[in-house]
């Protein structure tokens, strides 16, 4: 990465000379460096480290081909990726060719209000990660409608002596309860909360036995899984289409 010294037969490159110092972009704060140093000979401090700090040391890993540098950096990052918006995770996947940010950026980006989305951090995802996010959501509304339309089939135990009013009542229960949770104007529930506040509900007249067997086929989530395994497939054709791996024969050891 860096020449140790003249006497290496090397081609001079920063670092090898009084006269060819190592270069550091401005935007690269001292501690930044300090830290791309200490992780090159295997020192890092145990200490948190402010998320802009990693950032710019992935700069420098991308700067120097530095392997270590840039394994530390995407660690790092990924513990900490709740506390990083979306967009920016999105964006630092694409600059530096990461695949791990992509599948829970994508997922939250899902769910983010279109409105609390700066012009900035659209431009930052870039023109394929958004449009692909509208394409999702649409279709994600899509299938809450119809969720929130067609109740899971009543299947009746043996004790239901009025199967009728059973199935009416199940049926208005699931719209009045599911269908207003998931389809709430203002206050949208995610399929779990929903299912956690169906559950609570006034059964009316359905069988208690009728009730258990069709609430335990409700929180099996066969129909809520379509969203994961959406959002899930979408991500992963997304790493596949923009995210080029780097050639990790290219990046250097610290070695010196």
């Amino acid at each position: 990465m860096f020449a140790a010294s003249q006497d290496t037969q090397l081609e001079e490159v920063d670092g090898s000379t009084d006269d060819k110092p190592i270069f550091v972009p401005s935007q690269v704060s001292e501690n930044a460096f300090e830290l791309f140093l200490s992780v090159c000979y295997n020192k890092p401090d145990a200490v948190k480290i402010p998320n802009d700090t990693v950032i710019q040391l992935l700069e420098l890993s991308d700067m120097y081909l530095c392997r270590d540098a840039r394994d530390y950096a995407v660690q790092n990052l990924q513990r900490n990726r709740y506390s990083l918006e979306s967009t920016r995770l999105i964006s630092l996947a694409l600059k530096f060719n990461i695949k791990e940010f992509l599948p829970h950026a994508f997922e939250r980006l899902i769910s983010a209000r279109i409105n609390d989305v700066s012009d900035d951090e659209r431009h930052a995802v870039g023109p394929i990660v958004w449009n692909t996010m509208f394409k999702v959501k649409e279709r994600l509304d899509i299938h809450r409608r119809i969720i929130a339309c067609e109740a899971p089939p009543m299947v009746h135990a043996g004790t239901c002596a009025k199967q009728k009013r059973c199935e009416e009542d199940w049926k208005q229960l699931w719209w009045n309860g599911m269908g207003r949770f998931l389809l709430d104007g203002r206050n949208p529930q995610p399929y779990k909360d929903a299912v956690e506040r169906f559950e609570k509900l006034d059964i009316g007249e359905i069988n208690p036995d009728c009730w258990k067997a069709v609430l335990f086929t409700v929180k099996g989530q066969s129909a809520f899984d379509h969203e994961r395994k959406l959002i899930s497939r979408t991500a992963n054709n997304l790493i596949k289409y923009l995210i080029v791996e780097p050639n990790f024969e290219d990046f250097g050891r610290a070695v010196y």
